[in-house]
Parts: C-alpha cells; structure tokens; sequence
C-alpha cells in the first residue's frame, strides 16, 4: 500500500515530517519499507499561460508558442504537442530547470526557432503515462507561480506492508484514523454530498443475493448521463502514485474511492447487464466468464459471482467480467459496493490464480458500514467529473447484519499482562480515540464496542495491544520474569537425539533445518517416483513447490548441496534431524516419522597448504553411518540396496534384525543435473524411530590384555559375487575364544586373479588374557577359520 503524505494531510493535520512519520507510523504497527520523494531534485518548473500559438516556418509538427510566466517578457516555446489552445494553463520549466529523473532543460534551437524553455506533459513531470500532449491545469491556477508543490512534485510516498488482520490500513482514510487518534487531532472524511436526479433507482435496476453466508450486504446506485470526460489531474496523480495504472474516468473514479476507502468498488455498463438487473449467486459448475484482463475462468460451483439475468457478468470481489466492462460510449452504470466473505474471496482468488487490488482487501475482511459510503463517494464524484445524474435513492441489500461485538477489559489484566502500570483512564482513553465505544465502564475495567473496521478484535488480549500500541511500546519498561529454576526433563527418545545431534557435531557435520513441504515434482525431481505418489497434499498451498508434505528427506539435501555449489561452497558435509508424513486414510492424522538425513560433498577435509585433500566417497560415508550405529551401541549389518536415487554398485541398505533402516549411496548424474550440482554427491537417510525405539546392547567394560596380541594374514580368492561383510562375519564365528578381532585390509581383482573371482585379504588378531599364545594356538585358530571360509563362502586359500 503507498501512501501520500499530501493525501493524507487533507484527511489530518500532521506537522512530522516525512522521515519522523515514517518512524511514528512503524512504531504504531504499520510498518514502512520506504519513502519515496517523486520530486526530489526537480526544480523551476513554473505556471504557465500560453498567449499565442503559431506554426513553424520549417516544421509541420511544431508550433511556436508564446508563454506568460509572470515575468517581464513571454517565453518563446517550440512545442509539438496539439492540445493546447491559447488561454490553456500548463507546467512550465524554464531554462536551467531540472525535470524528474535529472534531465536539464536548457536553452537550444529547434529548426531554426529558439526555444526558451519547455511546456511539460504529464509523463515528463512523472505524474501519467500520457505523452501526447501537455499536461492541462486548472484555469485558477497563478501564472508565475512555483507548480512543483501545486502538482504534488513535493510529496512523500510511503510504502507500507499491510498486516493480513488490518484490511483498514490499504485505504487512507484507515492510515488517517490511526494518525488522528494518536496526535488527537479531528479527522476529515470527504463529504458524499448527492445531488440526485431522474427516475428512482428501484425502476432502472434490481439487486438479488442467492448466497447470503457469501455476501452479506450488497449496495447499488445507478448513474446516467455519463459525459465524455477525463481523469482530473489531481486524481490521476494520486492514482499513479499509489502504483495503479489509468483507465477511464469511470474506472479511475472508483479505483480512487477503493484507495481512500479501501473498500472495493465495481462499475458495470448498465445497458449490457441482461435484464438490467443483477443476482449474487453462486457459480454452476462449468460455467466461463472471460474477464477484463482477457482471460476466460472456468468456475467451480463454490465460488460466488455476480450475474445478470442471463449468465456471470464477474467473479464476485476479484475481477469483473469483459462483456460488462465499462468504456467510452457507456452512458449508464451501476456502482456495486458490497461485503463478501474473505474467505470465499480468498479460496477463488487462489483456484483461478488471480490477484487483485479487490481481492487483496476483501480476503483481509472489508468493513460492511463502509459499504455505503464508498457507493455515494463514487456517485457524488461521478457527477462532479463525468456529469452523471445520480437516480434518486439507493439499493442496500443487508440480509443478516452482523452484531456487533462487545468485549469487556480489565485494567489490571493489562498492566499485569504488559509489566507496566497504565492508569485506568489512558487505558480508556485510547481506546476511546480508536472509536471503541464505551459501553459501561467503573474503576476496574470497561466493555466497549468494536468498531465495524476493526474485525480483528475479538478478545481482551487484543484491546490489551491497542493500549500497548498507544501507550508506546518504548514506555513499558524491560523486566525479565522471575522463573524458578528447575531440572529440564525430557523423554528417553528426546535425550537420544539430543545426543545424536550433539555426536554427528562432533564428527565434523553442520546440522540442517529445512522447511517440511515438497511436492510430487520435487520428489520426482530427486528420483523418487514411488514416495511422489504417496504423499499428504496441502489444500492450501504456499507455492507449486511446497503443495505437500515431504515423504524424504532427500530432495531437501540436494537442494541444500546445490545451493551451496552455486555459492561457491563446494565442500558440504551436513546433517538434518527431521520429520517425513505419508497419508493414513482420510480424515486420519498422516504417519509421522523421525528421519536423520546426512549429504556429503566435496573434499575431505579443508584445503591446507600441505597439500591436496581426498575426495569424500561411498566409504566416508558408510562410515559415519558405522558411528552412528556405534555411538548407540547397535550392530548394523549391510546390504544390496537398489535405488532410482543412487548409482547402481555405489549404494547400499543398513539392517537391523534384517529390518531395513536406513539407505545411503552414491546419487545418479543426471538427478544431479536437475538439481544443477557439478560435483559427486552421496546423501544417507535413516529411519530414526527405528533406531532409537530399540533396546541398546549395555556397555561392558573388558579390561585390556596383558599379554601381547599375536597378528595373522589370510588372504582367500572367492567369487565376485560374495561380499566382504559375510567373509568377515564367517572369520568370527569360527575365530573361536582367542580371536579379537578380524580386519578386511585388502580387496583385489586383476591379471593374477580369475576371471570372475577377487582376492580378499584378512588380518586376524588373536589374544589371551590368562597367557601369551604359542604358534600352535594361532595356527589351529586360522586352520577353523580358513575351513569355514572354504565351505561357507567357496574360498580357496591363495
């Protein structure tokens, strides 16, 4: 929403400037994103009287004019505009002048003619798009005199971010309420003084309203007698400040009201309208309407429209129709001013992806009480520039007025709530200034009446932050609440995570806290086809890409990693402890599930000038995993995992029991490309409610042999097929008491291997904690071991 300090003068008086405003404004709530100067710089643009105008001897296009600045002697102007006629008043900036933008008008020659100066069209002061002729003003402006304040050049624009609960604030006259109740200054609405004429308004038109639970109230007037006219300058100019384009007189006189009031309005071309008369409705399922912006909407039957007698001439609150669209030959037109649901207007908006300037405010909740006189605004502003005839008397539709709501406030709740004490009569008082009636009031409390713009007061709570906001937040002064300190207790599963979060730290990774949305495409995007069926859909979606609840963790890592890469970090080894949620059935809360994800990228270790680091890969990664499962006293086992996320041979699952909980891998090339990563990537998920659900083998202290370890090799070819894991685990069971250990140091396949077999290296520790071991307790252990190998794996002894 942009605001005129100009505009908001003629409303309150103010005597801040505009940087000191801008800071009481964001104090008050409304918060500023800037302040724009239209004018700043521009300078000795002065009030023209054009005296005479003659043509060019040596141009058809131009014309030399005569023009009275108040000074000795009558500038010489060659122009080539050609609407003006002598007697006009126009912007003049005269040599040395400065125009918005920095462009300086100085003194040169056109086609031989001396040119003292410029006559300035409306685009070149920065007030409209019109650059075909000059910009005419009032026949009651002074000649000579400075036009940059008379044109507003000198006015402030702030930018204001309206918060969702204060539709009021998108309209000026919201912006000026506030500001007169906090300087106690009067406020100054614009009057809608009517002068009515011709037949009364119940013979040109009738209102129906078929859905009264989506539009409560409904106000028409009817003007004819629509005279060819143009946008007046000082209403243009407040338009296209505010950052809305120029249409037509009609069009512009009710997009002017909407930003005084903020209270959408609409103008429909009366004799278009079948019937002549107008029914709120609901849509018929299939049902198309092509709307201004040339698009045709196909409705749903929830949504509301506004029809004639024979089809939907607009989509109720967001958009009109093109078929009723207001133009230059309209003579007749009906002026709708209604209360719609916000959110029916907001559920419409968002399924037929539009996004007006009405919808805006009316998904915010517009005031029904200001339905009325934003209708006679437009009418009283319709006579005064397009010389309408406004038909006597108006349609207003209010089928279930609204209550109004009452809500009683304790003075001490708002000093016990705020730490502050605020004596009972300011506490009234401010809310007395933001027109909250008083209803009954004694030395402990007061219930008041909200006023009908302020629907987001409903509870104490919210009279407590008026009298906060009033009272001036740098006022209450800071306390720190007295807390008793007590012993923080959490659950078992929560102290297991607490400790993982703190291990994977310790391993050198960087935690992760991503949002929990995705999407089917995003999950497909990352190669995951099967969970991008099977995932919790939102209905109200925060953008294409978070439509759902995520079902992995996965595609959040890869678009962490790529974000990185494209920053120029490619060194990424971080973690995210998180939630995944698949669907249960309807009208079921989704599963939810605790995950680990982990992704690593890049180098090992940073660079140092003592030389180049590793490259991570498959096995840094199975080893943190290996730490993890250690570090919870869990013996994991691993497999064969096959994946459309990771390279086949560069993956593999972790199982506990033979339940699979987690999968870590290598990912595909061409997934990395759809993320936009150049690098290798390996990314691990683990099902943490797997994990820490478990019972955990009890830590058992062994003391540390004194008696020296015996070492043995044994290296054994076995099929390519056999994994090193089984190897191992076959070492152990038949390493027997003395074997401590078992340590795969070498896999090979080459020239002195066969075709389809490896050689598998093994290093055997043997110990005893009563005596030290003879070649001959060794020798028999490795015998057991090498048997079993040959007859459970297919090993021979190489």
């Amino acid at each position: 929403m942009k605001v005129s300090l100009n505009w908001l003068k003629e409303f309150v008086d103010i005597e801040l400037g505009a940087d000191d405003l801008a800071h009481q404004l964001t104090m008050l709530g409304l918060e500023i994103e800037s302040v724009e100067r239209p004018g700043a710089g521009v300078k000795n643009i002065v009030v023209g009287k054009i005296l005479d105008i003659a043509p060019h001897p040596d141009a058809d296009k131009l014309v030399v004019c005569k023009t009275d600045i108040g000074a000795s002697e009558p500038l010489q102007i060659v122009c080539g505009a050609t609407n003006m006629k002598p007697g006009d008043i126009v912007p003049t900036a005269v040599i040395g002048a400065i125009l918005p933008g920095g462009f300086e008008i100085g003194r040169r020659k056109m086609r031989g003619i001396e040119s003292q100066g410029m006559m300035c069209s409306s685009k070149e002061l920065g007030l409209g798009s019109d650059h075909d002729g000059l910009m005419i003003l009032p026949p009651d402006f002074t000649v000579g005199a400075d036009a940059v304040p008379l044109l507003g050049l000198d006015d402030a624009i702030f930018e204001i971010e309206v918060t969702p609960n204060r539709g009021d604030w998108a309209g000026m006259i919201g912006v000026a309420r506030e500001l007169s109740a906090y300087f106690r200054r009067p406020l100054r609405l614009p009057e809608s003084t009517i002068v009515e004429h011709g037949a009364p308004v119940e013979d040109l038109t009738s209102i129906t309203i078929d859905a009264p639970d989506l539009c409560s109230r409904y106000v028409a007037r009817v003007a004819t007698g629509i005279k060819p006219a143009s946008t007046p300058p000082w209403m243009a100019r407040r338009i296209l400040q505010a950052g809305q384009r120029l249409v037509n007189p009609v069009v512009d006189i009710t997009n002017y009201v909407l930003l005084e009031t903020a209270h959408p309005l609409h103008a429909f071309d009366l004799d278009k309208l079948a019937g002549e008369k107008i029914i709120v409705r609901r849509a018929r399922s299939g049902e198309a309407l092509k709307t201004i912006d040339g698009e045709v909407r196909t409705l749903q039957d929830d949504m509301l429209v506004i029809a004639d007698a024979a089809s939907p001439v607009a989509v109720a609150g967001i958009m009109g129709g093109l078929e009723s669209e207001v133009g230059e030959s309209t003579t007749r037109i009906l002026i709708e001013s209604a209360w719609f649901n916000p959110s029916s207007i907001r559920q419409t908006a968002r399924a037929l992806s539009m996004n007006s300037e009405a919808s805006q405010r009316f998904q915010r909740g517009a005031d029904p009480e200001m339905a009325v006189y934003s209708c006679d605004r437009v009418a009283q502003l319709l006579h005064e520039i397009c010389g309408a005839d406004i038909a006597p008397g108006r349609i207003d539709l209010y089928p279930a007025p609204s209550p109004p709501i009452e809500i009683t406030l304790r003075y001490a709740r708002t000093n016990g709530l705020l730490g502050a004490v605020i004596p009972s009569d300011t506490q009234k008082s401010i809310l007395e200034r933001l027109a909250f009636t008083a209803l009954q009031s004694d030395g402990t409390g007061c219930t008041v009446r909200v006023p009908g713009w302020r629907h987001d007061a409903t509870r104490e709570v919210d009279l407590i932050e008026e009298i906060a906001r009033f009272y001036g937040y740098d006022e209450i002064p800071a306390t720190v609440p007295r807390v008793r300190k007590t012993e923080a207790v959490f659950a078992p599963e929560e102290l297991k995570t607490r400790a993982l979060r703190r291990y994977l730290v310790s391993l050198g990774l960087t935690e992760l806290m991503n949002l929990t949305f995705s999407s089917p495409e995003e999950m497909r995007r990352a190669g995951l086809t099967r969970e991008s069926q099977n995932m919790v859909m939102l209905e109200n979606p925060l953008s294409e890409n978070a439509s759902a609840m995520r079902a992995s963790l996965i595609p959040n890592l890869l678009n962490t990693a790529s974000l990185n890469c494209r920053r120029g970090s490619k060194r990424v080894n971080a973690f995210e402890l998180g939630h995944i949620y698949l669907p249960n059935g309807d009208d079921v809360l989704p599963i939810e599930q605790a995950r680990l994800g982990i992704v690593l990228s890049g180098t090992c270790q940073s660079e140092h000038w003592a030389g180049e680091s590793a490259q991570v890969d498959f096995y840094d990664c199975k080893g943190i995993l290996e730490n993890i499962f250690d570090s919870v006293r869990l013996k994991p086992a691993f497999t064969k995992f096959g994946s459309d996320v990771f390279l086949e041979g560069h993956s593999a699952a972790v199982t506990i029991d033979k339940t699979v909980v987690a999968w870590f891998g290598k990912v595909r090339s061409e997934i990395l490309e759809r993320f936009d990563i150049a690098q290798d990537v390996y990314v691990a998920e683990v099902q943490l409610d797997s994990i820490l659900c478990r019972k955990s083998e009890p830590t058992v202290f062994s003391p540390m042999s004194a008696f020296p370890p015996s070492l043995r090799d044994l290296a054994v070819l076995v099929d390519g097929a056999v994994t090193a894991q089984s190897i191992v685990e076959c070492a152990k069971a038949a390493g027997g008491k003395f074997l401590q250990d078992v340590r795969l140091f070498d896999v090979y396949a080459g020239k002195q291997v066969p075709a389809g077999k490896k050689s598998v290296a093994l290093n055997l520790v043997f110990q005893s904690h009563d005596r030290t071991l003879t070649d001959k307790d060794t020798q028999k252990a490795w015998g057991h071991i090498l048997k079993a190998l040959e007859e459970k794996c297919g090993a021979t002894l190489r």
